[in-house]
């Protein structure tokens, strides 16, 4: 993992031997799912013994080794637990023996919509992890619990609630409407409590609106310098700072009786693009603190790579560690109990090395 082409590969690879097998049109085989190596299947079998035989005998990935956990009541699956009751499969959230559950704190110094979100995302993520009206509302109970313990406003979590919860189960299998000719524009920028009463949607409305009509009058020539609403001709020597773009993107208006070009950004989506606002926190001192440590690293290998290395200073102590040695092979004495303790050591000791830390500082002290 840790690279960006590795869920596709990792598709491509484990789709391969799945064809192969032809597992999917086995007759016994209700369904079979794999979310990148994680494998799912949901089999008609006399026991829990023959189903997992059909799926080791039938599916091999080479290199790989999979383990199979077979029930014939529930069995996990990520993020979920499917089980069979009244004679209906059903599934409900699922949470792993070693997850926290850790939740961003109401002490926490992130916005208020930005909690808000993670909240109507919590309400999302379990509306489809719930196979019934039931479940969800029973898993519900269980995630406001959780931010009342995380120091959240009970009122708040209950008005949070009551605004989402209902809409967030309609909508927990509504297909998403993706507009592809809409890019993103992204406004980044740090964490304020401004950006609590700002709307990124409406700065780029008004934007994006007034360059439309920028547009129209350009190409119809009627340009005004009105102080609210001004519609500037663009100047004929201005290159608008771009020299390397395609022809095709540019605008050609007849001024005057000139030709002039102007960037065209209809033709590249932003006029319909949907802006956003990406924040980041401010800075600590913990950052500082990790700039300082890089430029460091960063300067003693530039040090290394120049010189060669370090070469550290050290001092010429073969004679006296040659007579230390052969002071550490004679007998030392060693106070014990009043007594005289003789040792014969084969190597130096530290006793030796630093007095001061040993033994004989402790005698002399006494």
């Amino acid at each position: 993992m840790e690279v960006a082409d590795s869920p596709g590969l990792t598709n491509l690879y484990g789709y391969h031997f799945e064809q192969h097998s032809n597992i999917l049109n086995h007759p016994d085989m209700i369904f079979y799912g794999r979310y990148i190596d994680d494998c799912l299947g949901i089999i008609y079998a006399e026991s829990a013994k023959d189903a997992f035989n059909l799926l080791e005998n039938s599916i091999h990935f080479d290199g790989c080794v999979i383990e199979w956990a077979v029930s014939n009541t529930g069995c996990q699956f990520l993020d979920s637990f499917l089980f069979k009751k009244s004679g209906k499969l059903q599934w409900k959230p699922y949470v792993k023996a070693r997850n926290n559950r850790e939740q961003v704190p109401w002490i926490s110094h992130h916005l208020m919509d930005v909690k808000r979100g993670i909240y109507i995302g919590e309400l999302s993520w379990s509306a489809v992890l719930c196979s019934s009206k039931d479940i969800y509302i029973e898993a519900i109970r269980d995630l406001n619990t959780l931010y009342l313990m995380r120091g959240y406003p009970e009122k708040l979590v209950m008005s949070w609630c009551k605004k989402n919860i209902q809409e967030r189960w309609e909508k927990r299998f509504a297909p998403r409407i993706v507009e592809h000719d809409k890019g993103v524009l992204v406004l980044k920028t740090r964490f304020d409590d401004v950006w609590n009463w700002f709307s990124a949607a409406e700065l780029g409305k008004a934007v994006t609106e007034y360059w439309s009509e920028w547009y129209d009058h350009a190409e119809k020539g009627d340009f005004s310098a009105s102080a609210s609403r001004p519609f500037i001709k663009p100047s004929d020597e201005d290159e608008h700072d771009l020299s390397d773009v395609r022809p095709e993107l540019f605008a050609w208006l007849q001024l005057d009786g000139d030709e002039v070009y102007v960037p065209d950004l209809r033709k590249i989506g932003l006029l319909r693009s949907r802006w956003i606002v990406s924040r980041k926190h401010n800075t600590n001192l913990f950052d500082l603190a990790n700039v300082w440590k890089k430029t460091v690293f960063h300067k003693l290998d530039e040090n290394i790579a120049e010189e060669g290395g370090i070469v550290p200073m050290i001092q010429d102590v073969i004679e006296e560690y040659q007579s230390d040695s052969d002071k550490a092979t004679e007998q030392i004495p060693i106070e014990s109990n009043g007594k005289d303790i003789i040792l014969h050591r084969r190597s130096q000791s530290p006793d030796w090395e630093h007095p001061e830390f040993g033994r004989s500082s402790k005698a002399n002290n006494q």
